[in-house]
């Protein structure tokens, strides 16, 4: 926030809160040390960026945080006040002082297993109480997670809810590109972008805190957002017990637990993961880590930059920035006991319109393009030129007959759906041989960039394609 609108503020504040200065800014909103001059106490104040505030409506964020502010917890940091003033959406909680959980791990990478056990069941309980209050944080990081003394405080619910909320909605939130999360934490279905996320998105990103304080890393870290996302998807956790031999076995468990892709193979409640974290955490006079991981630290100049890469209170705008990107994931398309059929020649059939909108031909083939494209750059596989699949653009064959006029072992089977500014995209990867689908998938986005959205749209595409298709094996096959 620059100096003017900070002086604006501070007008808009008076009488309330004396603002004294800025403690920190992220991608969602800029927090100050302030003066309640009503009850003579330091409070934190925090700003929404003026786009989400834009997003949100202040109809919805008073809703939201008026809900929250009923959440009376001892690992809970309360809401003390909220509104609108002058254009800004602030909401205030108490002045804490002490630090963040992520400043603790930031000097000592790896707790010991008592006091980093101690505090996740103190948010565990938290998230216990909150869930069955009916409110998901749905952005549990190290940046929401207070000090105060020993224990445990998590911070902003609620204002998660209100941002997710915005997001999935039809208005201008819509527009916003607004997708609710942290790239560390963000479990699977939060990084797809599924609307319906429950409570279980909260005990997945708890499974991700705990490896993280566990071990000193979260269970996946790369170069970039779009990365980390992919592999919250796509990728088994790391296996913790090999990062690290003193964990108690039903610790280890229960965060691998956590740490599972499909939300009903975790732990279904917060009280059903508590015990886990309770049993392993013995009373301890202090906070002194004893314990040096064995594994390299992760750099925090290098890679994805925790403070500059990722928003402070986790709102990212993820791979596309023409709109709202939602994945509806389907990776279960092979059967696991049968042997899948060899691939070497990919054919990636001519998109099929299914709506008559204007401009649909044109965005088809150009995204037809760029999946071919990019399916041929350092791929292995032999792809089926683009001038030899669009002589099926109309025509009766089966897929299979197609397939065969085209010596292809596989095809790419495509649909596109526009309405207004919305697209939609269903895609599937055939064996032919084997007549199944190895994958599926269904992506959406708004067209207001189209060459944007053509390039995310192929981007993720041909990375779901890669991670389905069986590679050639190499040498001879017997």
């Amino acid at each position: 926030m620059d100096q003017v609108q900070q002086a604006r503020l501070a007008e808009a504040l008076r009488g309330q809160y004396d603002i004294e200065r800025e403690l920190g800014m992220g991608g969602m909103a800029t927090v100050f040390l302030a003066r309640d001059v009503k009850h003579e106490r330091s409070v934190a104040v925090k700003v929404l960026r003026a786009e989400l505030a834009a997003a949100l409506g202040r109809d919805r964020f008073l809703r939201e945080i008026r809900i929250v502010a009923n959440l009376q917890h001892p690992n809970i940091l309360p809401l003390h006040d909220s509104g609108e003033a002058d254009g800004f959406f602030f909401f205030v909680m108490p002045y804490v002082e002490g630090e963040s959980l992520r400043a603790r791990i930031d000097r000592h990478e790896a707790l010991p297993v008592s006091d980093a056990a101690k505090l996740l069941a103190e948010i565990c309980d938290a998230l216990a109480y909150a869930h069955r209050n009916g409110i998901v944080h749905r952005d549990i990081k190290p940046e929401n997670i207070l000090l105060s003394g020993r224990h445990a405080l998590v911070t902003d619910f609620g204002v998660a809810k209100a941002i997710s909320d915005a997001a999935v909605s039809q208005d201008k939130a819509t527009t916003a590109g607004l997708a609710l999360g942290t790239p560390y934490y963000m479990s699977p279905e939060q990084a797809v972008g599924d609307p319906n996320v429950d409570h279980r998105a909260d005990i997945y990103s708890i499974g991700a805190l705990a490896f993280e304080l566990l071990t000193g890393k979260p269970p996946f870290h790369a170069g970039t957002a779009q990365s980390v996302l992919s592999a919250h998807v796509v990728e088994p956790a790391p296996e913790i017990t090999g990062m690290r031999s003193d964990l108690p076995p039903i610790l280890a468990r229960s965060v691998m637990r956590c740490l599972e892709k499909k939300p009903e193979a975790r732990f279904q409640t917060a009280e059903e993961l508590l015990p886990a974290f309770e049993s392993s955490a013995t009373p301890s006079g202090g906070m002194t880590p004893t314990y040096t991981r064995p594994v390299q630290a992760v750099s925090r100049k290098a890679g994805l930059g925790r403070r500059t890469a990722i928003a402070a209170f986790g709102i990212i705008l993820i791979a596309i920035s023409a709109g709202v990107w939602k994945l509806t994931q389907n990776n279960d398309a092979v059967a696991a006991e049968t042997a899948v059929t060899e691939i070497r020649r990919l054919a990636v059939l001519p998109i099929q319109r299914i709506s008559a909108a204007e401009g649909s031909d044109l965005f088809a083939d150009g995204l037809l393009d760029a999946i071919i494209t990019r399916l041929a750059q350092g791929s292995g596989l032999s792809i089926v030129p683009r001038s030899s699949v669009m002589r099926y653009r109309v025509t009766q064959l089966s897929t299979t007959e197609i397939a065969r006029e085209l010596n292809a072992d596989a095809v790419v089977e495509t649909s596109l759906l526009r309405a207004g500014e919305r697209v939609r995209v269903n895609v599937q990867l055939v064996d032919v041989a084997g007549d199944r689908t190895l994958w599926s998938n269904s992506f959406e986005g708004l067209s207001t960039d189209v060459l944007t959205l053509q390039d995310s749209l192929a981007v993720a595409i041909t990375a779901g394609l890669r991670g389905a298709i069986p590679q050639p094996q190499s040498g001879n096959t017997p």
